[in-house]
């Protein structure tokens, strides 16, 4: 009988889905799989419920850096627009008002787009909460697409995403980990109950004879293609064959 060992969360997240979804049909068909459907539904809707973090999503650091790429690079937009304009030599005294108002609120020197995600992403907050009273003098200043006002948007919402991130980060600490391999093992463990039970019905009904694979396909393709990423990621062991540097 063959056993599910490797599979990780993702994959019992698109095996479960298929398995209550496609494959209900054949499940069903056994009074084994009618008892186990609630249990694997409960299953699937608390590895759902997990931060996506754990069960496939974008890795939590590639989404902060893409989060920060995108925060800086509004920032140094607004700084470099507002740059040029206070260097003009003859500029419109209320343009220049609006300007230094600007520049004051959302970005008074380029350094700050060093600071870390935390720090950004309080500032988007306050930013935020400031963004009415200076409505007006962004939307004085065109640039492509639109106005300054829309390049505040974009920079505020993108430090509130690096705060929504954090918050995230916070939520898949060591204790949540724990938990989410927890369930991992408890539900590999439930599959594989499952299966062996159906193979004990399959003895004594009238049942398909391949309802095991109608059932556990694509679990099993899962779990195949799991371990051959596994072994694919472990080094190479050294030929003992093979003459050694100091015998070369």
């Amino acid at each position: 009988m063959r056993r599910f060992r490797v599979l990780n969360l993702p994959d019992l997240k698109l095996g479960l889905d298929d398995l209550l979804s496609k494959r209900r049909g054949a499940l069903v068909q056994s009074n084994v799989g009618k008892s186990y459907e609630a249990m694997l539904v409960h299953k699937r809707d608390a590895i759902d419920a997990l931060p996506s973090a754990l069960t496939g999503g974008k890795p939590l650091a590639d989404a902060l850096f893409a989060a920060d790429t995108h925060h800086d690079g509004y920032g140094a937009a607004i700084y470099f627009i507002t740059e040029a304009y206070l260097r003009l030599p003859a500029p419109h005294p209320d343009v220049i008002d609006a300007i230094r108002r600007v520049r004051a609120a959302f970005i008074p020197e380029l350094e700050q787009l060093r600071d870390s995600y935390a720090d950004e992403a309080e500032a988007a907050i306050r930013r935020k909460a400031e963004l009415p009273q200076l409505e007006a003098d962004l939307k004085l200043i065109p640039v492509a697409g639109g106005s300054l006002y829309d390049w505040a948007v974009a920079f505020i919402g993108a430090g509130e995403k690096l705060a929504a991130l954090l918050s995230q980060r916070a939520d898949v600490d060591t204790n949540g980990r724990k938990g989410a391999q927890l369930l991992r093992s408890e539900t590999v463990g439930m599959l594989n109950r499952l299966r062996d039970a159906i193979a004990d019905e399959m003895r004594v009904a009238h049942l398909p004879k391949d309802l095991d694979a109608q059932i556990f396909g694509y679990l099993d393709d899962l779990e195949a293609q799991r371990a051959a990423a596994l072994r694919a990621s472990k080094p190479a062991k050294p030929d003992a064959s093979a003459p050694t540097a100091a015998e070369a």
